[in-house]
C-alpha cells in the first residue's frame, strides 16, 4: 500500500466566519474572486450544470449535512439506508450517499477520529462546495456548477493521510455507480500499478480523472515533478494518453503559486489556489468546527476541484463528452499565461477559461457535430422583437407556498434558476395556493390554474405564463376558508374547457364543475356526504376517448380510493391504490407513464404513510412503485408528471408535505431520480405545491 496526503494543507490566512460577509442571495459570493477570473459567471449564461452529472469527491468525506451542499449530494437510490443490507448487490452497505473506504462503512461524512485536524476534516466538503455549492438560498458560496450531484468518497483519513488501496477502491466504485468525473486533491511519491490500473479503467470508460500538483511540505517550494514523479497526477507522464487533468495552483496575481508543484508530462491546466472560500465541516461540539464557510485557504487541491467544476459544466451541455474529448477542450480552450522561463513546459496550456471552453462546445453543436443534450439546457439567443411574446419552449416549474406564504407563483426554469414570480391572488393577502395546469383559453400552451389554501376564501383564478388574468371567481360561499383543490379539462365534451372545484378540508365532497367564467355547469358527490376531509383532484383523458375524466381520492379518513368520474356524476373507474386498512389520504396526479398516450393516475401516500408514488393505467394495472424520499419520511407526498427534458418521455415529479422540508425531485418513468432542488430555503416546512409545463 502507497502512502497519500493532501499535501500538507496549509492556510494562507483563517479568517472567522463574520470577516468578509457581504449582502447578497448568497453572503460570500464577492469574496469569491476566482470564479470571475476563470470566467465561470459568463459561462452560466448558459448553464449553472445539471444534476444529471455526477462528480465523485475522493478525499476526507464530505459534510452532507452542510445546508449549501445538502441539495446536490449523491443518492444512490437502489439502496435503502440504514437498514445493514446491500440492497442494489453492488457490495458495499448503506452506501445511500456514498461509501467511506477508510472505516468500511456507509456513511461518507467525516469522521472525528484521533488525531483529526481541522484542516484535515473540512478538505472534502471544501472541495465540494467549490464545485457545486447551491446557488441563491441566501447561504454560504456559489458553487461553480449550482446543480451538479457531488458523490463523496472517503479515500483519506480526517488528518490528511491515507493509502492507495482505500483509493483505488473508491475510484472503481465511482466508474461502477455513475460518476463522470473524479476529482482528487492529493498525492505521494511512490507508484503503485493497482491505482494507476483503476485511472486507466476509468479513463477507457469515458469518465474523466481530475488530480492537484500538489503542495509543497511546510510552506516550502514546490518541486519540479519532471524527474520526481509525484502521483497520481504524474502516472500518464511519458505516455502517449493523456488520461489524467494535472492542475497547477494560480495567485491572485495570475502566477504560478510558489507552492504548488509543477511538471512536464503530468500537469496539463492552470486554475487559482490562492485565498479561497468555501464550505466546512461544521460540529457545534467543537471550538475549532463552528463553521460552515471558511476564507482565506491555498491550495492545488482547490485548484483541481475549478477544473473539476469546469469539466461538469462542459458534460452538463453535452453528455457526449468523454474523458479525452474534456481534457483536450480543457486544454485547448484555456486563456493564454504568462510564466517565469523556470516552469516552461511544465504548468499545461494555460489558465482555465469555462467560457471559452463553452463557447467551443455550442459551435461545436452549430456546427452538426453528434451532441446528446442533458436535460436543464437551454442555449442563450438573442430574442426576437414581439408584441405578445411567445410563451417559453423551456420547461418551466410553477411553485408556491401551501401555509405560511403569500398568493404568488415562484417560475423557475429547468436549471432550476428563478426567472419570475406572478402575483396571482393578492401576494400577501393570501397564505398560498394549490396549483395545476391546462390550457384553458386554448391556445395551445398551459395556463396556470391557482385555488386558495385553508385559511383564505375559496378563489380560483386562471393566469397565463405572464400573469395575464383569464378567469377569477369564488367557488364556494365567501366565508369558507377550507382551501379547495381545482383542476381543468373539457369533461362534458362540448370543445371548451371547465374548470372542476373540491374543498381541500372541512366540506362535503361535493365535486363542483364551472365554466371559465366562473359559471356553475353542474356537481355531484364524490363520496358520501358525511365524509368532510377534502379531497384530491385532478382532470384528464385517462381512458383514451377523448374527453376527460375527473379523478378524485379522499385526503383522509377513509379506504384509499381512487375514483374516476364523468361529468354526470357517474362512477366509471374505481382504484384501491393502497393496503385497505391505509387511511392517510392518496395525492393524485396525471401522466402517460407507459407511453401509449393516454394518461395514467399517478399516487402519492398522505400522512401516515411513506412517500410511496405508483402510477395505474385507467384499468388498476400497476405501472411504476417507488419510494421517493427516504423511507421513514411519513408526511405524505405530493406528485405532479410532465415531460421535464422534452425527450417526449413523461417524468414524475414529487415534492414533500408539511412539514417535510421543500424538496422537488424528478424521476424518469421506472423510478430513477434524476433531478432535484429546492425552490424555498431547506427550513421552510409549510408545504409546496409544485406544476410545470
Amino acid at each position: 500500500m502507497r502512502f497519500f496526503s493532501i499535501f500538507s494543507l496549509t492556510l494562507l490566512v483563517f479568517l472567522s466566519s463574520v470577516t468578509g460577509v457581504l449582502a447578497g442571495t448568497d453572503p460570500y459570493f464577492n469574496s469569491q474572486w476566482y470564479l470571475q477570473e476563470i470566467r465561470a459567471t459568463e459561462a452560466w449564461s448558459t448553464s449553472k450544470g445539471n444534476p444529471a452529472v455526477i462528480v465523485a469527491v475522493i478525499d476526507t468525506g464530505v459534510d452532507i449535512d452542510n445546508p449549501d451542499i445538502q441539495p446536490n449530494i449523491w443518492v444512490n437510490t437502489d439502496e435503502v439506508p440504514g437498514d445493514g443490507v446491500d440492497n442494489d448487490g453492488n457490495g458495499y452497505i448503506d452506501d445511500y450517499n456514498g461509501y467511506d473506504f477508510v472505516s468500511g462503512v456507509g456513511n461518507p461524512s467525516p469522521k472525528l477520529t484521533n488525531g483529526y485536524t481541522s484542516s484535515g476534516i473540512s478538505h472534502g466538503t471544501f472541495l465540494a462546495g467549490i464545485i457545486s455549492a447551491v446557488h441563491e438560498n441566501n447561504f454560504g458560496i456559489k458553487g461553480i456548477t449550482a446543480n451538479v450531484k457531488i458523490m463523496p468518497l472517503i479515500g483519506l483519513g480526517s488528518n490528511g493521510q491515507g493509502t492507495s488501496s482505500a483509493v483505488y477502491k473508491a475510484v472503481d466504485y465511482a466508474v461502477n455507480n455513475g460518476a463522470h468525473i473524479i476529482n482528487l486533491s492529493f498525492g505521494g511519491d511512490e507508484y503503485d500499478v493497482a491505482l494507476k490500473n483503476s485511472i486507466a479503467n476509468a479513463y477507457n470508460k469515458g469518465v474523466l480523472v481530475v488530480a492537484a500538483g500538489g503542495n509543497a511540505l511546510s510552506g516550502g517550494t514546490g518541486k519540479d515533478a519532471t524527474n520526481s514523479p509525484v502521483y497520481p497526477i504524474c502516472y500518464d507522464q511519458g505516455s502517449s494518453v493523456n488520461m489524467i487533468l494535472g492542475v497547477v495552483a494560480l495567485t491572485q496575481a495570475d502566477k504560478i503559486a510558489s507552492y504548488s508543484n509543477y511538471g512536464a508530462g503530468c500537469i496539463d491546466i492552470a486554475a487559482p489556489g490562492d485565498n479561497i472560500t468555501s464550505l466546512a465541516y461544521q460540529n457545534a461540539n467543537y471550538a475549532t468546527l463552528q463553521d460552515y464557510v471558511k476564507t482565506g485557504w491555498y491550495g492545488s487541491s482547490f485548484a483541481a476541484a475549478m477544473v473539476s467544476g469546469a469539466a461538469a459544466l462542459l458534460k452538463s451541455v453535452n453528455t457526449s463528452l468523454m474523458a479525452k474529448d474534456l481534457i483536450k477542450l480543457i486544454k485547448e480552450e484555456s486563456a493564454l499565461l504568462i510564466v517565469d522561463p523556470k516552469y516552461s513546459g511544465k504548468v499545461g496550456d494555460g489558465r482555465l477559461d469555462i467560457r471559452k471552453a463553452m463557447d467551443k462546445v455550442l459551435s461545436a453543436s452549430g456546427a452538426g457535430a453528434p451532441v446528446t443534450i442533458l436535460p436543464g439546457y437551454q442555449q442563450v439567443t438573442a430574442p426576437t422583437t414581439s408584441i405578445s411574446p411567445a410563451p417559453s419552449t423551456d420547461s418551466l416549474f410553477y411553485v408556491s407556498t401551501k401555509t405560511s406564504g403569500s398568493g404568488r407563483v415562484h417560475v423557475y426554469n429547468s436549471q432550476y434558476q428563478k426567472v419570475k414570480e406572478l402575483d396571482v391572488l393578492g401576494g400577501a393577502e393570501f397564505h398560498g395556493l394549490n396549483l395545476s395546469v391546462a390550457d384553458v383559453n386554448l391556445d395551445g400552451y398551459k395556463d396556470i390554474v391557482a385555488s386558495a389554501v385553508k385559511g383564505d376564501q375559496p378563489f380560483v383564478r386562471v393566469v397565463d405564463e405572464y400573469g395575464v388574468m383569464l378567469s377569477s371567481f369564488l367557488a364556494f360561499e365567501p366565508n369558507f376558508k377550507g382551501g379547495i383543490n381545482a383542476a381543468a379539462g373539457d369533461v362534458d365534451g362540448d370543445g371548451q374547457v371547465e374548470i372542476v372545484v373540491v374543498a381541500d378540508s372541512g366540506r362535503e365532497p361535493v365535486v363542483r364543475i364551472f365554466d371559465k367564467a366562473g359559471i356553475k355547469k353542474a356537481e355531484f358527490m364524490a363520496y358520501n356526504k358525511s365524509f368532510t376531509n377534502g379531497l384530491s383532484l385532478v382532470v384528464g383523458d385517462v381512458e383514451g376517448d377523448g374527453q376527460a375524466e375527473i379523478i378524485v381520492a379522499p385526503h383522509k379518513g377513509l379506504m384509499p380510493k381512487v375514483k374516476v368520474f364523468n361529468s354526470k356524476g357517474s362512477l366509471e373507474k374505481e382504484i384501491t391504490a393502497y393496503a385497505a386498512s391505509f387511511t392517510g389520504g392518496v395525492n393524485l396526479g396525471l401522466g402517460d407513464i407507459d407511453g401509449n398516450n393516454i394518461l395514467d393516475i399517478l399516487t402519492a401516500a398522505g400522512t401516515g404513510g411513506g412517500p410511496h408514488v405508483q402510477a395505474f393505467n385507467s384499468s388498476g394495472t400497476r405501472l411504476v412503485s417507488f419510494m421517493a424520499y427516504n423511507t421513514n419520511m411519513t408526511s405524505g407526498v405530493y406528485v405532479r408528471s410532465f415531460d421535464w427534458n422534452r425527450d417526449g418521455k413523461a417524468e414524475i415529479v414529487t415534492v414533500a408535505a408539511a412539514p417535510g422540508g421543500p424538496h422537488v425531485r424528478i424521476f424518469n418513468r421506472t423510478g430513477v431520480l434524476i433531478g432535484e432542488f429546492f425552490p424555498f430555503p431547506v427550513s421552510f416546512t409549510g408545504g409546496v405545491s409544485v406544476e410545470a409545463r
